[in-house]
């Protein structure tokens, strides 16, 4: 299928392109425009993906990501008994902190005792953080975190923004206000913050890694898409995130520009409430499996921009495992729907957020689902009323479909699986609104979180993957790609699959 822009649009784009003109950059200043404006410059504080783009340049962790795979960052090397009760991690010799103060296990336990304290500002690092029973220092470069129980899957909850550390002299000098002095060991050090307009920050030439290859990092909140793309095309900022499908072949057909394309950790899926009628049976949820051609729903809702799924978590996640196949079938769909009682389908009502993607992905769904026989009606509400419905208790919530996201934050199975498969993830405590239980499913979780043997979790999880895909608890569609414009010129910078934009690398041609 093809896309054209609308002419008008097109034109606008032009015209905004050439009244923006091309804006004078300082040498080796690399701008960005983003869609949202960030909250919090301090990790543990930070809400959201703004937030973290910006605080992944100046801050690290113990452990990071580098294009979706874990890495180490500060520590050098660490490991963990075998029940996953005790990580100790040997960190790298001198390292310092933009405000000189030295990276040691000393800073790094205060630190963490820092996001643990009630009394802190870091109530998201310290949620995430929450299965720390005590750290210690075991010498200058040796630091120990003790859990309250076994946790697997710890370490990648040392790997998201919220685990990054700052230095603990900042957290001292400047109290409350830390969120606005932010002081990592990162390849970039704070510059200014123009709240809800823009963030600036410099290369670190003492950090450990070696200095980056440009001077400045310039974050500029741009909130609408078609004025980002008028930016690029003028030379105003060198990378635009949040590029919408129909925005791509503007970006396409522009000279010394890019469409630059990230696989994802998150999901689009159609949540069926396997407590309500017709979807207690595994045999209808399976029949709406095979009644959707999934990559025809990606060729017309999102212009092929995703991958269509493969198991009940996303490709770019630890412990993914690639599962059959349901096919495009609507004969057996139809089958199935006769064998569970169906034989002339059923109405289904399917809750699903506003906007054009959840709208087109809806109407397609309705178009295919009545091929077999079951009349879908669409009900688009605004976020705050739709997740309200969504996150009732079991006996109160009368949601029987939702098309909604998930996503996998910590590049980890763990928290995908758990917080969306099992009992205790049931509205209000977390995500599993499809209220799916399966004791199989609860124990492969249970042994695989109780292990620090990754390969093992890695079966485990691949055991648990394919009963969940059997069960068919969803009707899984895809995982949406993170679609980003570039000039031709900037390499280095890209979206994580996290979807937040990663500029550490950032170089000029």
């Amino acid at each position: 299928m093809s896309y054209q822009l609308p002419r008008k649009l097109l034109a606008a784009l032009l015209a905004a392109a050439l009244s923006l003109g091309a804006t004078a950059l300082a040498a080796g200043t690399v701008r960005i425009a983003t869609s949202l404006a960030p909250n919090s410059l301090q990790p543990a504080e930070a809400t959201g993906i703004p937030d973290a783009a910006v605080i992944r340049t100046m801050f690290e962790g113990l452990v990071g990501f580098l294009d979706g795979e874990l890495v180490n960052e500060l520590a050098e090397s660490w490991s963990s008994n075998d029940d996953a009760t005790v990580y100790t991690f040997e960190l790298r010799p001198g390292v310092k902190f933009h405000d000189g103060t030295a990276l040691d296990a000393a800073a790094v336990k205060a630190y963490y005792d820092w996001v643990l304290d009630p009394a802190s500002i870091g109530a998201r690092g310290r949620n995430q953080l929450k299965d720390i029973s005590s750290t210690e220092v075991l010498g200058d470069l040796e630091f120990r975190i003790n859990l309250s129980k076994p946790n697997g899957a710890f370490i990648y909850l040392l790997a998201v923004s919220n685990a990054r550390i700052a230095s603990p002299a900042s957290l001292e000098a400047y109290g409350t206000e830390v969120s606005r002095h932010p002081v990592g060991t990162g390849p970039f050090k704070f510059a200014s913050w123009d709240e809800g307009q823009r963030v600036v920050v410099e290369a670190n030439p003492d950090y450990w890694g070696g200095a980056p290859k440009v001077d400045r990092l310039e974050f500029v909140v741009v909130n609408n898409a078609a004025t980002r793309v008028a930016m690029l095309q003028s030379g105003e900022v060198q990378f635009i995130e949040a590029l919408p499908p129909q925005l791509v072949p503007v970006i396409d057909a522009a000279p010394g520009l890019e469409v630059v394309t990230t696989k994802t950790n998150f999901l689009r899926i159609l949540q069926l409430n396997t407590t309500k009628e017709p979807f207690t049976d595994v045999r209808v949820r399976q029949a709406l499996n095979y009644a959707i051609d999934k990559q025809q729903l990606v060729d017309v809702a999102v212009a092929g921009l995703a991958t269509v799924m493969t198991a009940p978590i996303p490709a770019t996640v630890f412990g993914y495992a690639e599962q059959p196949a349901y096919d495009y079938d609507p004969e057996r769909a139809r089958s199935l729907l006769a064998e569970a009682g169906y034989p002339n389908g059923f109405d289904m009502k399917v809750l699903t957020f506003t906007g054009d993607e959840y709208r087109t992905v809806g109407q397609v769904l309705q178009q295919m689902f009545e091929q077999v026989g079951v009349r879908m009606t669409l009900d688009q509400q605004e976020r705050g009323a739709l997740v309200d419905q969504i996150f009732k208790p079991v006996d109160e919530n009368p949601t029987q479909a939702a098309l909604v996201g998930a996503t996998a934050s910590t590049g980890d199975a763990d928290l995908a699986i758990s917080t969306s498969f099992i009992e205790a993830s049931f509205p209000p405590a977390s995500n599993n609104w499809s209220f799916y239980e399966n004791d199989e499913v609860e124990r492969l979780v249970a042994e695989a979180r109780a292990t620090g043997d990754q390969p093992r979790r890695a079966e485990l999880y691949a055991e648990a993957l394919g009963i969940i895909w059997h069960d068919a608890p969803w009707v899984f569609l895809y995982s949406p790609d993170s679609v980003a414009g570039r000039s031709t010129n900037l390499t280095g910078v890209a979206y994580s699959p996290d979807n937040t934009v990663d500029a550490r690398r950032a170089e000029l041609k």
